[in-house]
């Protein structure tokens, strides 16, 4: 009997290395639900060029709400956003798309100058403007990350869909440890078959 609870304890330590492995893989893991169908949309990117969502069907990507004279979470999130171009740049089918919420102020060459300073890379990261109604409608009702009363207090989270179209999560762009729950949610949805 000694010599048999002697062997069972042995295999147990011997398990722990392996259960301990398991762990930690699966922190790296985050469920991901199929929320909605993320929306339509048709914009000019900060280059002159329009894009639509049906330019990103078969990317994964994510969508932000920003504006250019934001000394508050914008330059936070687009720093992230950033990092995870750079991350990501050998994967083909990886995007960023950033609708501004002050179109007024917002023109294309001021745009164009903002992506500048965040290294915003052509057909990679896109600064999109549109009529200041159409993105309000966009970020509450399309993506459910606005307030439409006040468009200004735009969501400081980044929307991540999927190479359907589907909106999988919302992440907190200023907090480090929800951007690094991002940075697994694009690895696992970037692994999927097309």
């Amino acid at each position: 009997m000694r010599h048999r609870l002697t062997l069972l304890i042995g295999l147990f330590v011997l398990s722990l290395p392996a259960c301990q492995r398991d762990v930690s893989e699966m922190k790296g893991r985050v469920a991901l639900a199929e929320i909605k169908a993320a929306p339509a949309f048709s914009a000019v990117n900060y280059d002159g060029r329009t894009v639509s969502k049906n330019d990103l069907l078969g990317a994964v990507y994510i969508a932000d709400f920003f504006f250019t004279s934001c000394g508050g979470p914008c330059p936070i999130m687009n720093s992230n956003a950033n990092v995870l171009q750079t991350e990501f740049a050998s994967a083909k089918n990886f995007k960023i798309v950033s609708f501004t919420v002050d179109p007024e102020t917002d023109t294309l060459p001021r745009m164009a100058r903002y992506a500048e300073r965040y290294g915003a890379k052509p057909d990679r990261w896109y600064f999109l403007r549109n009529d200041k109604q159409v993105v309000t409608e966009l970020a509450s009702k399309g993506f459910l990350m606005g307030d439409p009363a006040n468009p200004m207090l735009h969501s400081t989270r980044f929307a991540l869909v999927d190479r359907k179209g589907i909106i999988r999560g919302y992440f907190d762009g200023t907090d480090k440890a929800k951007v690094d729950e991002l940075r697994a949610a694009i690895h696992m949805l970037l692994e999927q078959p097309s």
